[in-house]
């Protein structure tokens, strides 16, 4: 019985060192990323949009057209990163072996 017991835990020490190389981590990190780059793209899309109106107030319609076309890109990428932070906010455990 004894015997059945000390095979039991030198498994368990044997398995130990594999058992350190898997990672449990619930994906936050690319949550935060993508709220980081959304909020990346808004300041870009508020800074479009000003240099825009700075555009339009001058009476080059042309460039102050292409800013807010760019602000409006800035802001669909921002909603787009919301989405992903979503996503990988709600999705749960990541498992990875080795490394």
């Amino acid at each position: 019985m004894r015997i059945g017991y000390a095979m039991a835990v030198a498994a368990f020490l044997a398995a130990t060192p594999a058992m350190a190389q898997l990672t449990i981590t619930n994906g936050n990190d690319a949550a935060q990323q993508h709220q980081y780059n959304a909020d990346q793209d808004r300041s870009a899309g508020r800074a479009n949009m000003e240099a825009s109106h700075q555009e339009a107030a001058e009476g080059n319609y042309g460039n102050a057209m292409r800013d807010r076309e760019a602000a409006h890109e800035d802001w669909h990428a921002a909603h787009h990163e919301e989405h992903s932070a979503d996503r990988d906010a709600n999705s749960g455990v990541t498992v990875r072996l080795g490394q």
